[in-house]
């Protein structure tokens, strides 16, 4: 019985940490294991929004404190369409197969330090030893340092970078919302 009620302990704070309930719109979570980004996201919010029009609406999602177990959460719970991370932490979630290659977006060369080997899914059992994985070198992150929206606030910490989940709703329009940030 203390272990049903343990469990049912640790599956209410994975809710209350994901946030349940529908998803509206567009979301952006932001954490940051060397400073708080909190103190931007109303401003960064209200730019990109004004950049992208009224469709659509984006909402800006900053955790004050740094936590692994709070990054695997948000992973988990698949309710946001970018991400904005210290570059370890999206090369470990890329490397598991959790972020979308950009290359087809965004430049390479450009963006180097964003360049790794990663996974990427594939039919099922054509990856590496007949999983549904593949190892790939592609482009999963684009640098804070190099998006003029983060610029334009007084906050691109070289250590950070935006990197699309696999889980984004609408990987197309993720692709479209961090372009509007980086130019």
């Amino acid at each position: 019985m203390k272990r049903f009620w343990g469990l049912a302990a640790i599956i209410s704070l994975i809710f209350i940490l994901a946030g349940c309930g529908g998803k509206d719109g567009f979301t952006v979570f932001i954490i940051d294991n060397q400073g708080n980004p909190s103190g931007i996201s109303e401003q960064l919010q209200a730019n990109l929004q004004k950049k992208l029009g009224e469709e659509p609406k984006v909402e800006i999602i900053t955790s004050a404190m740094y936590d692994v177990q709070k990054i695997m959460v948000e992973y988990a719970a698949g309710s946001h369409d970018i991400f904005i991370l210290p570059e370890n932490d999206m090369k470990q979630y890329g490397q598991n197969g959790s972020n979308v290659p950009l290359d087809d977006t965004f430049d390479a060369k450009k963006y180097e330090r964003g360049v790794f080997e990663g996974s990427v899914l594939v039919e099922k059992g054509k990856g590496d030893d007949g999983s549904d994985m593949k190892k790939e070198t592609h482009l999963y992150g684009i640098p804070l340092e190099d998006m003029q929206m983060f610029k334009d606030v007084n906050y691109a910490p070289s250590n950070l970078f935006a990197t699309i989940p696999l889980s984004a709703a609408n990987k197309e329009e993720s692709k479209k919302v961090l372009k509007a940030l980086t130019e």
